[in-house]
């Protein structure tokens, strides 16, 4: 098991450097923003999905384009591309970058009543005009707490970010999320990170069970006593 994960390592660190170097947003499991989950699906192995969602905070607005692959229902690999726009500067792109996740699970949530793992995610972006590139990583441990019969589950995730040239800090976010009927789940998420805090909810509402699902959102983020609110549109593919 020790060599299984040394070599998905391995790939993944391959992978983060190629993408370093083809190309020069914050670590997540959809629909949340700052919050990975720990839940192992049997079905999660050699299989794609694609997310895509549209952020918008104060007079920001991100796209992001995220493929994810499946070794098994322990890892995956997440790559994200993402492009923000200035709304007060005639829609000019103001940055772009990319973002290569990896978490592996310690144990299987259905076997133990409860799942727990690990997330790393290395970002590289550059804002527009500018030759000088930004790097950002976090590691975090993740967990995840089934409630109420499985209709709802408790996620928690806490770790070390670094930005370049910046302090290291410690970084964490819960998550809740409850079924609701006609295929939809509600979602309430409190993080903080980038020396930010998040406040995130909305609802997920599956077209196709489990293998198409378009979610909405509404954000605020506060700093230095400064609130901007937002909203969030995404829409992902899975099991492909």
């Amino acid at each position: 098991m020790a060599s299984t994960l040394a070599s998905v390592l391995a790939k993944a660190a391959l992978g983060a450097a190629l993408i370093s170097v083809a190309a020069p947003a914050s670590a997540d499991d959809r629909p949340f923003l700052q919050t990975s989950n720990a839940v192992a699906e049997d079905d999660d192995e050699g299989s794609w999905a694609l997310e895509s969602w549209f952020a918008r905070v104060g007079p920001y607005g991100v796209f992001n384009l995220a493929p994810e692959y499946a070794f098994t229902p322990f890892t995956n690999i997440q790559f994200k591309a993402f492009t923000s726009r200035d709304r007060d500067a005639d829609g000019r792109v103001r940055s772009h970058g990319v973002e290569t996740e990896f978490k592996h699970l310690f144990n299987h949530i259905g076997r133990d009543g409860f799942g727990w793992g690990m997330h790393l995610s290395l970002t590289v972006g550059r804002d527009n005009g500018s030759s000088v590139r930004e790097q950002a990583f976090a590691a975090k441990l993740i967990g995840t707490l089934p409630l109420l019969d499985g209709d709802a589950k408790l996620h928690a995730n806490v770790g070390i970010g670094k930005v370049r040239d910046e302090r290291r800090e410690w970084i964490g976010s819960v998550a809740f999320e409850h079924q609701l009927p006609w295929r939809s789940t509600a979602f309430v998420e409190l993080g903080r990170e980038d020396r930010e805090t998040l406040l995130h909810t909305g609802v997920r509402h599956w077209i196709r069970r489990e293998k198409l699902a378009l979610d909405f959102s509404l954000q605020q983020q506060r700093a230095h006593d400064a609130k901007t609110h937002g909203f969030v549109i995404g829409i992902g593919w899975y099991d492909l």
